[in-house]
């Protein structure tokens, strides 16, 4: 690799951590306002034009807020509690490509990926490194010597144990469809049209494994209806109630990047990437953003449409429904691979 390629990648590499941090921040806005057009009021409307700057008046008073730790907690692993969980955010879309190899307008002799890291095992990397989180989590219940925090933490470890066996049957029916662990070959199988019509996602091979893995994927990020690890009518907030500040603040970064892995791989599993009839690959990165950002929507407005469930009802339904139907669609895509594929 030359000179040349080297600053692109790095490029490529700072645009990705760019976009995340700018996500982030666009998506706490997104959640404030779609939030108010639900319940019929304002939303966020004094900082900026129509309150576009709140998320960084948010970020500048958590900033200064007093850092504030139990007397009795775990000081090292109180620290390293949501330092884990952004970093396992980070990490994980890392493997995630957004855009086809491009030249940046003919500037290179060679294209480059728009991709932080170029894995061929990419999804292997994905699952083992979002089912780290957890332990961000379950450290931070722990370590603040609370029952709050650690009643938060235990049924986090738990929600999130139940439904990463059904989020990684999802994931392995994709898999054995595209026989392949990369995703940029997974994306390139979707190019293209049936009948010149239909595109050619895997959403229409695997409408209940997109369903499946959309489901876990909501538990695995503690949204609504799935918030348990939080549940502040029921836990103080749950395993971050001693947290204040920027700590605070990492914890929601996870979370929101976490949203957007989510949501980021289901296009490129499911959705074709940055693939669109009709639409040229030059500006198939603004495909992928718009898709990305179709389900991001969703996401959000799951949460202020659907109720908590009952943490009951919750292992229930991920027990005996949703890892059923991951099994079966796994066997199904197996056989349909086998006899047909």
């Amino acid at each position: 690799m030359d000179i040349t390629q080297l600053v692109a990648h790095l490029v490529v590499i700072l645009f990705a951590f760019t976009m995340l941090i700018t996500s982030a921040a666009v998506l706490v806005l997104a959640e404030r306002k779609v939030a108010a057009f639900v319940q019929q009021r304002l939303g966020p409307n004094r900082v900026g034009p129509w309150g576009v700057l709140q998320p960084f008046a948010d970020v500048l008073k958590l900033l200064f807020k007093e850092e504030l730790r139990p007397r009795a907690a775990d000081s090292f692993l109180f620290w390293l509690a949501p330092v884990l969980s952004a970093t396992a955010a980070f990490a994980a879309f890392a493997v995630v490509p957004f855009g086809a190899e491009t030249t940046f307008f003919g500037l290179l002799d060679e294209p480059v990926r728009l991709q932080a890291g170029d894995v061929n095992v990419a999804m292997l990397v994905i699952f083992a490194i979002t089912s780290m989180g957890i332990y961000g989590i379950v450290l931070a219940g722990w370590s603040s010597n609370s029952k709050y925090s650690l009643l938060g933490g235990l049924r986090s470890s738990a929600q999130m144990i139940s439904y990463e066996l059904s989020y990684g049957l999802s994931l392995a029916a994709v898999i054995m469809l595209g026989n392949s662990l990369s995703l940029t070959d997974i994306v390139n199988q979707q190019a293209g049209a049936w009948w010149g019509v239909v595109p050619k996602w895997f959403l229409f091979l695997q409408p209940l494994g997109f369903l499946v893995y959309m489901i876990a994927g909501i538990a695995e990020t503690n949204r609504a209806p799935f918030d348990f690890p939080e549940a502040e009518q029921e836990l103080v907030a749950g395993y971050h109630t001693e947290y204040s500040s920027f700590s605070f603040a990492m914890f929601f970064l996870a979370e929101y990047i976490n949203m957007v892995t989510v949501s980021a791989v289901a296009v490129n599993l499911f959705l074709g990437g940055w693939h669109l009839p009709g639409v040229p690959l030059w500006l198939g990165w603004a495909v992928w953003l718009a898709k990305v950002a179709a389900l991001l929507f969703f996401y959000i407005w799951m949460r202020w449409t659907l109720p908590r469930y009952r943490y009951d009802q919750l292992m229930h339904f991920g027990w005996k429904y949703l890892l059923p139907a991951a099994v079966v669609n796994l066997l199904a895509t197996a056989a349909f691979v086998l006899y047909v594929g």
